[in-house]
């Protein structure tokens, strides 16, 4: 960071929501006051020990890959898109008399699209809120949370008072357009309603959450996405579970949070700074962070290979249907293993493979099309470890592209690469030979998340899209699998619909999740059980058919059962 070059910033407009400014993850030693104190010019951010956002007018050229190196830049996430309480086990566990779990005394927290507050799914049986602070980073019409400078932060006072207002929305503006966020939230903890036989999975518990903003976009540009893309930034959510954690601190509750989005960017090992985050959350006590894998299998959007020595080489077949703006695709192989890579184009013009040397950022034209290609290589990349080439494709012809990788040095010979997830990239775009495995999304790769696939809970079939394990250095994900098929969820203005996917699965579970922590507050001796705990809790009660091997790739250790939990200890 010793070659920031500082500039005036614009009074106007806050650097974190300006245009004008680059958003750089920055992963610092030594204190927060010498943070603080050395880059003041860069308004720093801090999101916890390890982290700080900082910003730079984007005339300092501090915005790139090539500039500012690969974690630095904040990867763009997706929403995941979208019988089940009983086939869970949810369902016996919130009825059984001894039992009667409900999530009361615990913290849901959501990252996502924002909530219909008015529901009747986030409202007690008297009216009032059960959410006790939502953050919107897209409103600045009011007062953001301490140590954040922007957006608004709404109470439950405030959202009370609004509920019963005639005009709700004047006093509290935070709305749900796309309805993600709210059917997510009611998955895992919305209030019974007896008029639609609906019930969320954890649905006395409290309420956090944070409406992110839209990614900015200089992001959106340099990663070439679709213009009508949905996109979150990774370090509106990195901030975000800074405040997820201080809320559950200031209220004293233990806190599940539940991350709904995801993206195919990253290393797929666990080492993302958003990853880093969430762990480093939770080393705290009574904090536990679940993902879903993601609806990527089946998508065509990961290549996997293998070579057997130095200088051998494949060629991977990428299918680009129609005209696109353009696309990335991201390469990534763990040392020692050292590879370069070459180009030919559908009319049949090759690009020779490009010799691997760190920091190393080519452009390629094309003679007799408008195709360009840039291709930046990170030989160490700094979090992961591993070899990362960046390859920006833009106006590419479609046709059949050829992407050619040679060893030049070989010990495991694998390798990987990735499109962006489905909602980020044109949906004609896919490997000619995909591989199904290795298709989690981040953050589900962390060792501390809890990771949940979907399955259809009416067949007991696997979910076709849910998402296959396992990470890139062989972790078992998913944990397992959990009901995402047809699940009803509310949506805005009072209505409910049915969902399917990833994230209806990870809303489930982290329902779940809210109610071991309840029973743990309820022992004789309240107790905190710590994130390896829950996940051994969830792994000890999976139900496990007589014919499938475990764990495997697609349901990890089986599927769900919470009230499986409690019977297991019977059984021992």
């Amino acid at each position: 960071m010793s070659n920031f070059v500082s500039a005036a910033q614009d009074p106007g407009v806050s650097p974190i929501l300006s245009e004008d400014y680059s958003d750089i993850i920055f992963r610092y030693q030594g204190t927060p006051e010498t943070l603080l104190s050395e880059l003041a010019s860069y308004t720093p951010q801090l999101v916890d020990l390890q982290y700080s956002i900082l910003h730079a007018p984007l005339s300092d050229h501090l915005a790139t890959v090539e500039e500012i190196g690969y974690s630095s830049v904040p990867k763009l996430f997706a929403p995941v898109n979208t019988v089940s309480l009983e086939a869970s086990g949810i369902l016996p566990a919130q009825i059984q008399p001894y039992l009667e779990l409900s999530g009361r005394g615990v913290l849901l927290g959501f990252l996502d699209s924002g909530i219909d507050y008015t529901h009747p799914a986030f409202r007690n049986a008297d009216g009032t809120t059960r959410i006790a602070r939502i953050w919107d980073q897209t409103d600045q019409s009011g007062t953001p949370p301490d140590g954040l400078p922007y957006g608004s932060e709404y109470t439950d006072d405030m959202l009370n008072q609004a509920l019963f207002s005639d005009d709700p929305y004047a006093l509290v503006p935070q709305r749900d357009e796309s309805g993600h966020g709210t059917s997510v939230a009611g998955i895992a903890c919305g209030s019974a309603d007896e008029n639609t036989d609906f019930i969320g999975a954890a649905p006395e518990s409290q309420i956090a959450f944070v409406r992110l903003k839209p990614a900015k976009q200089y992001l959106r540009d340099y990663f070439l996405i679709p213009e009508d893309a949905t996109a979150y930034q990774e370090t509106d959510l990195m901030l975000g579970v800074r405040y997820l954690v201080d809320v559950s601190r200031r209220l004293r509750m233990p806190l599940v949070i539940c991350i709904s989005v995801g993206t195919n960017q990253g290393s797929h090992n666990g080492t993302s700074p958003l990853e880093d985050v969430l762990t480093s959350a939770q080393f705290n006590t009574s904090i536990y962070a679940v993902a879903g894998t993601g609806n990527e299998t089946g998508k065509g959007h990961h290549f996997q290979g293998r070579l057997s020595g130095a200088e051998d080489s494949a060629e991977i077949e990428l299918l680009v249907d129609q005209e696109t703006r353009g696309f990335a695709v991201e390469f990534w192989a763990d040392a020692p293993d050292l590879y370069s890579i070459g180009f030919t184009s559908p009319l049949g013009e090759t690009i020779q493979p490009v010799q691997p040397r760190s920091g190393t950022t080519r452009e390629f034209d094309f003679l007799l099309e408008y195709s360009r290609i840039t291709l930046t290589y990170t030989i160490v990349e700094m979090l992961s470890g591993a070899q990362l080439a960046l390859i920006r494709f833009r106006e590419p012809t479609p046709g059949i592209w050829r992407i050619r990788v040679v060893s030049k040095s070989s010990v495991s010979g694998d390798f990987h690469l990735w499109l962006p997830g489905t909602d980020l990239v044109d949906p004609e775009i896919r490997f000619y030979a995909p591989s199904s495995d290795v298709t989690l999304v981040i953050p589900s790769c962390a060792a501390s998340v809890l990771t949940a696939g979907a399955y259809n809970a009416y067949n007991n079939s696997l979910f076709i899209y849910s998402g296959r394990g396992y990470t890139r250095n062989d972790l078992i994900k998913p944990n397992f699998a959990a009901p995402g098929v047809d699940l009803t969820a509310p949506v805005p203005g009072g209505s409910y619909t049915t969902l399917t996917g990833s994230c209806a699965a990870s809303a489930l579970t982290a329902g779940a999740t809210a109610l071991l922590v309840e029973a743990g507050l309820r022992q004789e001796r309240p107790r905190a059980f710590t994130t390896q705990e829950i996940q051994s809790l969830f792994l000890r009660g999976a139900r496990r058919n007589d014919y499938d091997t475990y764990p495997n790739r697609a349901w990890g250790y089986g599927a769900m059962d919470v009230y499986g939990i409690f019977e297991s200890f019977l059984r021992s």
